[in-house]
């Protein structure tokens, strides 16, 4: 099967789907319609049956009431069943797709199966596409998924398709904004900056609460929704007469962690995917190791951001909210060698709101526990390219070094 071919069938499925389950959802509005109307017209009924004169007009006001709410049910019943026969009219468009993939467990297993093969060719998939859109955090995952992408684009002679994007939360490390326009200037491609309002500081004063590993708003609110606005202007932009196929392309790997690990390499994205663009979540780094990250930064002579040289794994917010206290006491003792406000600014929000950072300890006890470090062992130092000395080797970080002079 062609990969446009493959294309298409993913997107049948899918509108199949949702023909069966807008179809069962009809099914149900029907039976509630019809119960209500029952219930409407017995009351009618009962309204109208001979009583005992109360004298004046005492039976006028219910029976009216019960007048109403039996029209109210006949029309709701009336909608419900035209909601049915569009639903019907629909299965039955639907029904080669339905037929084959008749179970929801098999409509998965067919689309997991074709994306896991699309997977496989990066340059048809890249080919077949309209629009690769490169969320990046300029960190060392992001940075060698655009290196992966870039090279798949050109292979395909289709880098005229490629554009980055990256979400400014302003809890980032210094430069990471101009870093990421750097990185995306390097292979000429077309660069956007968003900027959510308010940021991730505006986000958590106006909650009163930190995020944490199972609310992720820094995620959901801060990243994955802003940019859904600015797929459907660039998908406008396009000017096509029929679906756009666009790759969204993530530096996610599965050796991060076990929810990570789960993930498959491409994958339909069902929230942002409409009538007029299918998208797919393109996971193209997702099955390689931190070594083979930083092989790939060294051997290509990728520009990195020297946080990774102090030994922080991660180019996330200043503090994570899904990092451990190593992490966060790391993390504060180079805003003290850097001089950055960060500690105070957090600090001060995390007492001005009343919540902990984190569950277990706050972030005036992780500042001081990086004060008691930096008094027993002095500020900490780090020199250019020990990240790459670190995991690779200092053969490695000479050559990076020569490279990247």
């Amino acid at each position: 099967m062609s990969t446009t071919n493959a294309l298409r069938t993913i997107d049948m499925i899918r509108r199949a789907g949702k023909t069966a389950d807008a179809y069962r959802t009809a099914q149900h509005a029907v039976r509630e319609a019809h119960d209500e109307h029952g219930a409407a017209q017995a009351q009618l009924h009962h309204r109208r049956d001979p009583m005992p004169a109360m004298g004046g007009t005492g039976r006028a006001s219910p029976l009216l009431a019960a007048v109403q709410e039996h029209r109210k049910a006949e029309q709701k019943v009336r909608k419900a069943e035209a909601r049915l026969q569009r639903a019907a009219a629909a299965v039955q468009a639907h029904r080669p797709a339905l037929n084959r993939y008749p179970t929801e467990h098999n409509r998965h297993r067919a689309t997991t199966v074709l994306l896991d093969r699309l997977a496989d060719h990066p340059v048809d998939l890249i080919r077949a596409a309209d629009l690769v859109i490169i969320q990046t955090s300029s960190g060392k995952d992001s940075l060698v998924a655009m290196h992966r992408t870039v090279a798949a684009a050109k292979a395909a002679g289709c880098l005229h398709k490629v554009r980055v994007m990256h979400c400014d939360l302003g809890s980032e490390w210094p430069g990471v904004p101009d870093l990421a326009r750097r990185q995306a200037e390097h292979y000429g491609i077309p660069f956007l900056l968003v900027t959510p309002d308010g940021g991730f500081l505006g986000m958590v004063e106006n909650r009163l609460m930190w995020p944490d590993a199972k609310r992720r708003l820094c995620t959901s609110t801060l990243k994955r929704d802003p940019t859904g606005p600015v797929i459907t202007t660039w998908v406008r932009e396009l000017g096509l007469d029929r679906q756009a196929i666009v790759l969204n392309v993530l530096g996610v790997r599965g050796a991060e962690s076990a929810s990570r690990a789960l993930k498959a390499r491409l994958a339909l994205d069902t929230r942002t995917t409409s009538a007029n663009r299918l998208v797919l979540t393109w996971n193209i780094i997702h099955g390689l190791s931190e070594q083979q990250i930083w092989h790939d930064i060294a051997s290509n002579g990728l520009e990195y951001h020297p946080i990774y040289d102090t030994g922080l794994e991660r180019l996330s917010c200043v503090y994570c909210v899904l990092a451990g206290p190593d992490w966060l006491i790391l993390a504060t003792r180079v805003c003290f060698a850097l001089e950055l406000p960060h500690p105070k600014t957090f600090a001060e929000l995390e007492q001005r709101i009343g919540h902990s950072f984190k569950q277990n300890f706050t972030l005036n006890s992780i500042v001081a526990a990086a004060r008691i470090l930096d008094a027993l062992d002095g500020p900490i130092t780090w020199r250019r390219g020990d990240a790459v000395r670190r995991h690779l080797g200092p053969a490695a970080a000479d050559q990076y070094l020569a490279l990247t002079r």
